[in-house]
């Protein structure tokens, strides 16, 4: 496969000028050989410098590499995954909380993200933004593309940031060594306002679509008026929901309440967020961008080709339902050291899961999916008298939902979204990601490994390891609509929006109309829809739910499978499996405090900003 638009080549110049720093508006690296001068004396290299911001700003929330941790996904924080093993940054968090001492190798758990990051990709682009006018070889409708994607890349970081510590420090220019960086945190509403006017200025500038580039390269990946539309719908249903639409903050922040809280309950909130959302489809029937549902059922049935048609729309690069991806093909990464290993990989016979194996899912997010016909499926819980034979498990397995298939692989059962590889490998010893061998009934004997291991983002990959993360897709649009309809009070309007992302998903359509019970049923579809997909650890904080029972903090449970045979023989196939029950594993660490992530304890030193509260 071509090589996208993000993978062209970003000249070593570059980093001289956009070298990383590791705190919030530290002075920039004078020290390197590269010049302004230098970068925008021609069209590559300028582009280059917007592809490097387009590498580091795009990958937030997602992979060691995004978030301010070693070792982990946000999975393993929200109650979907385990939070694996001893030295990942996923259980010293899960363990003790989020730390504002935390560090990027996750030695005491810092939080979701690394915040200075944030601030080396706006300066980066606002660079980009500030110079792009002396490249002598580009002609000015290109300037001006340009000009709108720094600002979406801008808004992409700011609506970050929004989400994860409230109200942040508002930039509007890149920093000359000589200038003051002071720069104090602004209330939640002004940092809303900046992130929808970078927004605003991103619509009014990119194209709907990109063609080919004068050689005929692909730009696929590269912002559209679609992905700025998308992340103005997204930044709105966060300020919607009732974390931050409040009149009193989840935490006392005195002087600072405006930080973290909007100050008033606001209706009117969800109506703009309705107003984004529906902007958003218009632009995608425009477009080409779609829901993808080849089952011809007709609206309001289930689709016979869900399995099919969700493993596409997750997994499938440059598919119709994708709105924006990070690009990031690299065909070379292998288990060590590549994104890929946290997500777990498609080639089951070559990977040795060496971080992967511990974290299998949880028995606290399963229930989440329904089953085949979008009834409940009944599964062992804790306490109960005796273990349930293992065929009982294999056989409610296959009774799952076309979306738990594509996103699961069980012990003993070929991975049904990438049919052609085997699941076991006595050299790889691939059954033990799965399998825990219970000393006896009814304690935990095995953690980590869980009740099945993630295959998302691998449907049809064969020996594929990358993947493309889906940054927005149209499902997305289709539940924020749900979500807004019905807390606005229209309840028929939520179900139709509701009801096109389930349906699709092959599950009959849901009719409840009361508000409380129609909004618990599109919490569970977020779950679902977008399981493993780097949302549900925001959701939950912003919709402040019962986190402390077993989502983020509380008792975390797994199935424990007793096996029978020797070595390697008891992982070969489902007839070594024997029986299998629930057992908490672990308890969870939540405090209130938590609802927004801790600045850097660094940043705080400098007097500058203040934390959020509670740390």
């Amino acid at each position: 496969m071509k090589k996208l638009f993000i993978l062209l080549t970003v000249v070593s110049l570059i980093m001289g000028i956009y070298s990383c720093q590791k705190t919030f508006l530290q002075k920039p690296d004078t020290s390197g050989t590269a010049t302004l001068a230098t970068v925008y004396s021609s069209q590559i290299n300028a582009v280059s410098a917007l592809l490097q911001v387009y590498r580091t700003a795009l990958i937030q929330g997602w992979g060691a590499g995004g978030m301010d941790y070693g070792h982990g996904v946000l999975a393993s924080m929200d109650g979907e995954h385990h939070r694996g093993s001893s030295w990942h940054g996923t259980y010293q968090i899960s363990n003790s909380g989020l730390s504002p001492n935390g560090g990027f190798d996750g030695a005491s758990g810092g939080g979701s993200d690394n915040f200075g990051a944030n601030y080396t990709n706006i300066r980066a682009a606002y660079l980009v933004a500030e110079n792009i006018d002396k490249v002598p070889d580009m002609d000015a409708a290109n300037k001006a593309y340009v000009k709108a994607e720094v600002a979406e890349l801008i808004a992409y970081r700011y609506m970050g940031m929004f989400i994860r510590y409230g109200g942040v420090p508002i930039v509007t220019k890149s920093f000359l060594p000589t200038e003051d960086l002071a720069v104090p945190r602004s209330s939640l509403q002004a940092t809303l306002d900046f992130t929808l006017k970078k927004a605003d200025e991103a619509i009014a500038g990119l194209p709907d679509k990109w063609a080919a580039n004068a050689t005929g390269g692909d730009q696929t990946g590269r912002l559209t008026k679609g992905a700025a539309l998308a992340t103005k719908a997204r930044v709105l249903m966060f300020a919607a929901r009732p974390l931050f639409n409040s009149a009193t903050p989840y935490m006392s922040f005195g002087a600072n309440n405006n930080m973290i809280c909007l100050g008033t309950a606001d209706q009117a909130r969800w109506t703009a967020a309705i107003t984004a959302n529906e902007a958003v489809l218009t632009w995608a029937s425009a477009n080409g961008v779609s829901l993808i549902n080849t089952g011809g059922a007709g609206a309001g049935l289930p689709n016979p080709n869900a399995f099919d048609d969700y493993g596409n729309a997750t997994s499938t690069p440059n598919n119709q339902e994708i709105i924006l991806a990070y690009k990031n093909d690299n065909a070379n990464q292998s288990d060590g050291g590549s994104d890929a290993k946290w997500y777990n990989l498609s080639n089951y016979q070559t990977s040795n899961h060496y971080d992967t194996d511990e974290v299998g899912l949880l028995s606290n997010f399963l229930p989440n999916y329904y089953k085949a016909d979008g009834t409940d499926q009944t599964w062992p819980q804790v306490g109960e008298a005796a273990p349930h034979p293992a065929t009982e498990y294999l056989t409610k397995f296959n009774q799952m939902e076309p979306r738990f298939l594509a996103d699961h692989l069980g012990p003993g059962i070929i991975a049904p979204n990438n049919p052609g590889l085997a699941p076991w490998s006595a050299t790889y010893d691939i059954g033990r990601t799965i399998l825990n061998r219970g000393a006896a009934f009814p304690g935990a004997a095995g953690t980590g490994r869980g009740d099945a291991t993630s295959t998302k983002f691998y449907y049809h990959a064969g020996s594929r390891l990358w993947f493309e993360y889906p940054l927005f897709r149209l499902a997305e649009t289709y539940l924020n609509l749900a979500e807004a309809y019905n807390e606005a009070g229209n309840s028929g309007k939520a179900l139709e929006n509701l009801n096109k992302v389930h349906n699709r998903a092959g599950l009959p359509s849901i009719t409840e109309t009361n508000q409380a019970k129609l909004r618990a049923i599109i919490q569970r579809e977020w779950a679902v829809e977008f399981y493993f997909e780097s949302k549900r650890y925001f959701d939950i904080k912003h919709w402040k739910l019962d986190i402390g029972n077993g989502i983020i903090g509380g008792p975390m449970k797994e199935f424990q499978f007793i096996t029978q045979g020797a070595g390697g023989d008891r992982y070969n196939s489902a007839s070594s499996l024997v029986s299998y029950y629930d057992a908490v594993v672990y308890n969870g660490y939540w405090d209130n405090k938590m609802f927004l992530e801790p600045f850097p304890q660094s940043e705080i030193n400098k007097l500058i900003i203040v934390q959020n509260p509670g740390y």
